[in-house]
């Protein structure tokens, strides 16, 4: 879901316009007002990623919010609010054993402002929680239901009391999409989900945002109230929504933009070189692009009642694997930068020894015949002929779905899959989907939470350094009901689900293996095909210092850190 809808086509030829016959008048007026450009596609939807989850959100968020802790790219948590972070170690976790249950006890710094002067304190963080709980207008954050309580000791410290053990504490009010909200300015009543202040934010980050004028800017300001010494070290940043990459390329290399997010790989291989630019990537990739199998009938949501014809055989996702050709995938279509990963456990802290699977058309043909599906009227597509999951003569052909956004390198995958298992008697109908319609509730028509599809391949990955709510989301049991999570294979499994609660605990060695033994059953029962990380970089000029991409949130998250030469 990472690179989302871009806008209309007529947009794209006026900012292309625009674009070209201002930059060169824009650029000098920021430069001599030690100001930034950053451009980006589209505009960002609010400054509450919690709600649309564009990226584009989160990355405006962090010019101006700040939550009681962040990542940094290392997957250290730091604080930002917060005076110092709870541990065990300094008493701030107290854990009881017996019942299952720990209190966090949050100290927060005495010396943050609202932009309008007004202290941050507890009553915000208990406001903002109170907020997301609201059952007609809040939201979820991971973690929000393992929670009983939080209650305010003074005006800058709090507890939240936990009716679990939840390893994700620390980033809980933090991180890549969780911030704090004024209590005195946001408006309740409006919904967590739908105030304006998500809009209109006061800042108590390193900026304040000054204008915003939809389509074409953004433009932030220097936070004067801003709690550390000397910080910002840029006085202005003017985001333009630039929806053509060429067009952000060349203001790039011509010194009209100071930043570009998430730069693709055909253009971090066009900006090689450029003496100018300089791409910074993420010290791991987070962008895991894989299929998902749809274990259920296409238009179905139980796999038990109305299992797929073809892919409820474990044989025929096991084929499938065999087919595809990663490597080439990576050097023709990703140019070189997508790496090669078959499992979710490849980032550290939690790596997990999970042999590569070997591309072998020859083995894939020899599985399909063993689950007895075969080709005997020699058109080039196996039937069933013995199969155990489709009535006899059941032809093996599927549609095999993607999103638009991402781009040609995507769309090339998908074709080229589609070649490499057509090899094999394996006939796959492209279709290519906004992303929107591909990951819209059901009740919105969304064809994954609908199950109304057979494969689909796109790219996600877990935030943070802890992956247990990302796990839940995608192949829990409970995640399996339609918009509930993210489990659109509908694939379940006891000793998984066991293993997962087990992991919501502090004890990182137990979490450790639990999570390898999780990565063999998801390696042996293939829910999920995954095949290789995107790239995760942003390509900024040289004269923009300290830009550090993160895994774990945004490129902006230290911006209050940026210098200009």
């Amino acid at each position: 879901m990472y690179r989302l809808k871009l806008t209309s086509l007529f947009f794209i030829i006026i900012f292309v316009v625009t674009s070209l016959l201002g930059c060169q008048q824009n650029a000098p007026a920021n430069s001599a007002q030690n100001g930034i450009t950053i451009v980006i596609p589209e505009d960002p939807p609010s400054f509450n990623p919690i709600i649309a989850d564009t990226g584009y959100d989160a990355l405006v968020m962090e010019l101006v919010m700040l939550g009681l802790s962040d990542v940094d790219p290392e997957g250290k948590v730091f604080p930002e609010l917060a005076a110092e972070l709870p541990t065990i170690e300094n008493g701030d976790v107290v854990m009881n054993e017996d019942a299952g249950t720990m209190t966090v006890t949050w100290k927060m710094r005495e010396d943050v402002q609202w932009a309008d002067g007004t202290p941050v304190t507890a009553d915000d963080v208990i406001f903002t929680y109170e907020s997301i709980i609201n059952p007609e207008t809040g939201g979820w954050i991971p973690g929000i239901d393992y929670i009983d309580s939080v209650e305010k000791v003074d005006d800058h410290s709090f507890t939240i009391s936990y009716n679990s053990i939840y390893p994700g504490y620390l980033t809980q009010f933090g991180g890549e999409q969780v911030v704090i909200w004024p209590a005195h300015y946001c408006d309740a009543s409006q919904g967590f989900a739908s105030w304006e202040c998500a809009r209109k934010p006061l800042s108590n980050g390193p900026f304040v945002l000054a204008e915003w004028v939809n389509g074409d800017h953004m433009t932030f300001v220097k936070n004067e109230k801003y709690f550390e010494q000397g910080k910002p070290g840029i006085n202005t940043v003017t985001i333009r929504i630039i929806p053509d990459q060429s067009v952000r390329k060349t203001m790039l290399i011509n010194g009209d933009a100071d930043l570009d997010m998430w730069t693709n790989e055909q253009m971090v291989s066009d900006l090689q070189g450029e003496a100018n630019v300089s791409v910074d990537p993420s010290p791991t990739n987070r962008w895991v692009m894989r299929i998902f199998f749809n274990l259920a009938a296409k238009g179905t949501t139980d796999p038990v009642a109305t299992p797929h014809p073809i892919l409820s055989d474990l044989r025929v996702r096991q084929a499938i694997r065999a087919a595809i050709d990663v490597d080439t995938i990576s050097k023709e279509f990703f140019l070189g930068y997508a790496k090669p990963a078959w499992t979710e456990f490849f980032r550290p802290p939690y790596v997990c020894d999970i042999p590569r699977p070997v591309f072998d058309l020859a083995a894939a043909s020899a599985l399909l015949d063993e689950a007895g599906w075969k080709d005997t009227d020699g058109d080039g597509v196996r039937e069933c002929r013995g199969c155990s999951t489709a009535e006899e003569g059941y032809v093996m052909e599927m549609e095999f779905i993607t999103y638009a956004e991402y781009g040609e390198p995507l769309e090339l995958t998908q074709q080229y899959i589609a070649e490499l298992l057509g090899k094999i008697g394996i006939k796959l109908n492209l279709t290519v989907v906004e992303g929107s319609v591909l990951w819209a509730a059901s009740t919105d028509g969304g064809i994954e939470q609908s199950g109304n599809f057979d494969m689909d391949i796109w790219d996600d990955g877990y935030a943070g350094v802890d992956p247990t709510d990302y796990l839940w989301s995608y192949y829990s049991t409970d995640a399996a009901v339609p918009d509930a999570g993210y489990n659109y294979s509908r694939w379940s499994n006891e000793q998984f689900d066991t293993l997962l609660g087990g992991v919501y605990t502090l004890d990182e060695e137990q979490r450790k293996k639990d999570f390898c033994e999780m990565a063999s059953i998801l390696d042996a029962e293939l829910p999920e095909l995954l095949l290789f990380t995107a790239s995760n970089a942003d390509a900024h000029t040289v004269r923009l210092e300290n830009v550090q991409s993160s895994t774990n949130d945004l490129v902006t998250w230290n911006a209050a850190n940026w210098v200009l030469k």
